[in-house]
């Protein structure tokens, strides 16, 4: 009996020495992220430039299109030559027909580095007297693509 009691106390003493011995492990936990140059236009809307209807003169157009990049992002923008160009000229073609009328676009700038603002991109589009004026009446299309690359 005595010993059985002996085992019991041993027992008890050694639970409670262990109680008494833990320790709580720790360690550090490191967090990183990388953040990426990226642009995006402040709207998604596509930008119509209409010159409306020609009679006398050369006519210009300006527009702005609203665009963000993350600061620090080296940025440039790009026009496409649009569906119908010839060599190096955009051209707008006639809805009825197989008429051409060449044009001009422009976007400025045409790169920089953000700083974290808007950037309002400025566009100018010019259609010529001497152009329009020998082209079959009609409406004139022609899609552009506006890109903004990082």
């Amino acid at each position: 009996m005595a010993t059985r009691i002996y085992r019991l106390l041993a027992t008890f003493l050694l639970c409670a020495l262990s109680t008494f011995t833990q320790a709580a492990a720790t360690s550090q936990l490191q967090l990183q992220i990388t953040v990426l140059g990226s642009c995006s236009f402040v709207t998604g809307e596509d930008l119509v430039m209409d010159f409306g209807e020609l009679g006398h003169g050369d006519r210009t157009l300006q527009s702005s299109v609203p665009v963000t990049c993350t600061s620090g992002t080296e940025f440039y923008v790009r026009l496409s030559d649009g569906l119908y160009p010839s060599g190096t000229q955009r051209q707008m073609a006639a809805r009825n027909g197989n008429a051409r009328l060449p044009y001009a676009i422009t976007v400025s700038p045409s790169s920089g580095i953000s700083q974290g603002s808007v950037i309002d991109l400025q566009l100018k589009a010019t259609v010529l007297e001497a152009d329009y004026a020998t082209r079959p009446i009609g409406t004139y299309t022609d899609t552009v693509v506006l890109s903004v690359n990082p």
